[in-house]
């Protein structure tokens, strides 16, 4: 065994420990978010309830701010990895609505698991993530719709896949994130996602006229 060879034997127990409990501190964090609050989520509060010494929570996050960041940046790939998996080749042969449906289905599912969370996100994310790393999350979920409806160019509305695209992406993003905030009373969750799916088919797709 090469010295190379044999240190990156030793590290990596070191780096999955490190992971588990970054990953520890994170979902701890969550649920603070979920159960208590926002405001309760100290550093104090956040490694006892990761099960860790603060000592070790700052070793991975100087700061409250940091985690958020960091819970930004996993979100951001939950959703990108969702939208790649949906808008796939695979799903080509699917019909318009369903694949639409898929899509947002698998956001709001996203958003429904940790309500809390998002509303903290959209309410600080801007502040401890900068505009252009948010920027460019968009403009990568952008690209991989924008590929999808070229592989479906046939089916749509408009030949503007570019506008297409970020109008679709942001017309269901907005909509989930304001339904968070607003808590409107009376409007149901189902009930939305339908409609946007409702939306978005009739926006996308050619000779689209009548709800399914």
């Amino acid at each position: 065994m090469t010295k190379r060879t044999a240190e990156a034997a030793r590290n990596k127990p070191r780096q999955a420990r490190a992971q588990v409990t970054r990953s520890a501190i994170l979902d701890a964090t969550i649920r603070i978010f979920e159960r208590e609050s926002f405001e309760a989520a100290t550093t104090t509060r956040i490694a006892e309830v990761a099960g860790v010494s603060v000592g070790s929570l700052y070793h991975y996050f100087p700061h409250r701010d940091a985690i958020l960041d960091a819970l930004q940046d996993r979100e951001f790939e939950r959703a990108l990895a969702h939208m790649q998996e949906v808008l796939s080749h695979e799903n080509l042969e699917l019909e318009p609505r369903r694949t639409i449906e898929l899509v947002v289905r698998g956001l709001a599912a996203l958003y429904a698991a940790s309500p809390q969370l998002h509303r903290v996100l959209v309410v600080e994310g801007l502040r401890v993530t900068p505009a252009e790393r948010v920027q460019a999350f968009d403009f990568r979920v952008i690209s991989v719709i924008r590929q999808f409806l070229l592989a479906r160019s046939e089916r749509l509305r408009c030949s503007d896949v570019d506008t297409a695209a970020f109008v679709a992406y942001h017309s269901v993003r907005a909509t989930m994130l304001a339904s968070l905030l607003e808590r409107t009373p009376g409007l149901d969750q189902e009930a939305l996602i339908l409609e946007l799916v409702d939306l978005v088919t009739r926006y996308l797709v050619q000779d689209e006229l009548a709800c399914a």
